[in-house]
């Protein structure tokens, strides 16, 4: 198996894991603070509290409307195990990226086990901390915030690799969309922005 390969396949097993884990210690039901708001206006399509997560309400509909469970509070809660997993698999991907950027191309057996082995070891520490498992499990934006945010760290490190071939700008513009779809989630996003402009002008610079 090329490293290549392997490389999803690890990504793969990271995501499948994590949501399998995530999926079994889900809320049932309504967890009680803020998930049973977003549950219930995602459900009537209502006005959540400030400063509002239209794009989660809507997810949360589409949710509520899958005939997997009877309960709409499960239904609405399973959009965070998923995007949590995905998550995790972006992180996990991240990880490897600046692993090989900061070492160098995969030649040996070593680099590879440095690189993926350092990856599966950090986005799984990062999935079972307290902090993000507690999202993981319920209905709450932070989950799919998390997701947006580690999507979008990883398409500016694979802009990166691509910054020197044709049509390298469609990068730039899913980023722009992710963070656009970001904000109707919640503001957590805008700190990718920092990281996205510093990537760019210092590959301007060696451009130049």
């Amino acid at each position: 198996m090329n490293k290549t390969k392997l490389n999803k396949v690890l990504a793969l097993v990271v995501l499948c894991l994590t949501f399998i884990v995530y999926y079994s210690t889900m809320a049932e039901t309504v967890s009680y603070w803020d998930c049973g708001e977003f549950i219930a206006v995602s459900h009537t399509l209502g006005v959540p509290h400030p400063p509002g997560s239209p794009f989660f309400l809507l997810l949360g509909r589409v949710a509520s409307m899958l005939p997997i469970n009877e309960d709409i509070a499960f239904r609405v809660n399973i959009l965070s195990p998923l995007s949590s997993a995905f998550a995790v698999m972006f992180l996990y991907l991240i990880i490897v990226q600046v692993v090989t950027h900061w070492r160098g191309k995969l030649e040996s057996v070593m680099d590879a086990l440095i690189a993926f082995g350092g990856g599966v070891v950090g986005s799984l520490t990062f999935a079972f901390t307290d902090s993000h498992w507690f999202n993981a499990v319920e209905a709450e934006v932070y989950a799919f915030s998390t997701f947006f945010t580690a999507i979008v760290v990883w398409l500016i490190l694979h802009w990166s690799e691509k910054a020197d071939e044709k049509g390298h700008e469609r990068y730039i513009l899913i980023i722009a969309y992710m963070i656009g779809l970001a904000t109707g989630l919640h503001l957590l996003n805008l700190l990718t922005l920092p990281f996205v402009a510093l990537i760019i002008y210092f590959l301007s610079l060696i451009h130049i």
